[in-house]
């Protein structure tokens, strides 16, 4: 069901300044910037020789990832898994006792994806995306 990694996001308190790190001290070139007005968040992709991350800058205090910084500072956000349906996996996660976030998953730039509850992943909130 899971086919791999897709990406790992990282809450960061100032994109602009995380992008001039991942990018002139580690190397990471820009995908591309967005915002995403379901999450109230400025996003940066950015990749290096399959690696991929997104820097997420929370854009209204009411963000989940605003929340994030606050509780825990900055750091990795979440693992996105990929998996090969995304509506099975939803259905089996739920039938394993996972909490899945959102039931009906978000579409930003493309991309379809739901969290599952990281209380029931010892602490890690993993993203679920697929297609």
């Amino acid at each position: 069901m899971i086919r791999g990694i897709d990406r790992v996001g990282i809450g960061v308190r100032d994109l602009d300044s995380a992008i001039e790190i991942y990018t002139k001290r580690l190397g990471f070139k820009v995908d591309k910037i967005y915002e995403n007005e379901v999450e109230k968040v400025r996003t940066a992709v950015i990749f290096s020789d399959g690696c991929i991350l997104e820097l997420i800058q929370p854009l209204s205090d009411d963000s989940p990832v605003a929340k994030f910084l606050a509780k825990r500072g900055e750091g990795v956000n979440y693992i996105s898994l990929k998996v090969e349906d995304l509506d099975r996996a939803i259905n089996e996660f739920k039938a394993r006792g996972l909490r899945v976030l959102r039931e009906i998953p978000t579409t930003i730039e493309g991309r379809k994806y739901t969290f599952l509850h990281p209380k029931d992943t010892t602490g890690v909130l993993f993203e679920i995306t697929g297609p």
